[in-house]
């Protein structure tokens, strides 16, 4: 199996590049405060027809050193086995690699926050390795951050995901043409229960998809 490799994405080399623009920004720095950056890398294979892209790691990803292993990794693992799609296959990512944290009402207390516009730009570099490097068919943002993180690097215009959710769109990442299909968060259904719905309808054609792309590659 041909796992996520840090020496195939350089991901040393791009954590030092992401800190040190963080660093240079003062303001972004201090929001941080000692809250400090703690990365997740990617999870999955590098040889795999589909990447899946999320916002950023969270506390439960950071706990575990991977992507989405928290409630919304549960959804996630929840969709994926009702429509057949084997999570080991995948390659899943973030748009930011590290927990978007500050400090909670409590003393020593972190919460979540939500990312920046410069954390977005700071991170496109290393996304767009992992996509050249990866080379999918089939490119799944979960969420209006990985999007526009995506149109950023493609210098397409914004949109947003209640625009263009559960609809595919022909892109190229360096030599390679993909089908890019902008999901909901799953975590959105958390919150909106009538999202879940759309966030399965969305999935069983995702499953279509993949399904034909792995025929057609075969």
């Amino acid at each position: 199996m041909a796992e996520a490799s840090n020496v195939k994405i350089d991901n040393d080399y791009f954590r030092q590049q992401v800190t040190g623009k963080i660093t240079e920004n003062q303001k972004l720095w201090a929001e941080i405060g000692s809250c400090g950056l703690s990365f997740v890398y990617a999870d999955g294979r590098t040889d795999s027809k589909a990447v899946m892209i999320g916002e950023a790691p969270g506390r439960d990803e950071v706990r575990y050193g991977r992507p989405f292993a928290g409630k919304a990794g549960g959804i996630l693992d929840e969709i994926l086995v009702k429509t057949g799609i084997p999570r080991e296959e995948l390659y899943i990512t973030n748009t930011v690699k590290y927990r978007l944290a500050a400090g909670g009402k409590r003393p020593g207390s972190i919460k979540n926050r939500p990312v920046k516009q410069d954390e977005i730009l700071y991170s496109l570099d290393w996304l767009r390795r992992e996509l050249e490097v990866i080379k999918p068919s089939l490119i799944i943002t979960l969420g209006n951050v990985p999007l526009k993180a995506i149109l950023l690097i493609k210098n397409c215009a914004i949109m947003s995901i209640s625009d263009c959710h559960g609809t595919a769109q022909s892109i190229t990442v360096g030599d390679k043409e993909a089908q890019l299909v902008p999901l909901y968060h799953p975590a959105s259904q958390i919150y909106n229960h009538d999202l879940k719905t759309v966030f399965e309808k969305d999935f069983y054609y995702i499953k279509s998809l993949y399904r034909t792309i792995r025929q057609e590659e075969k």
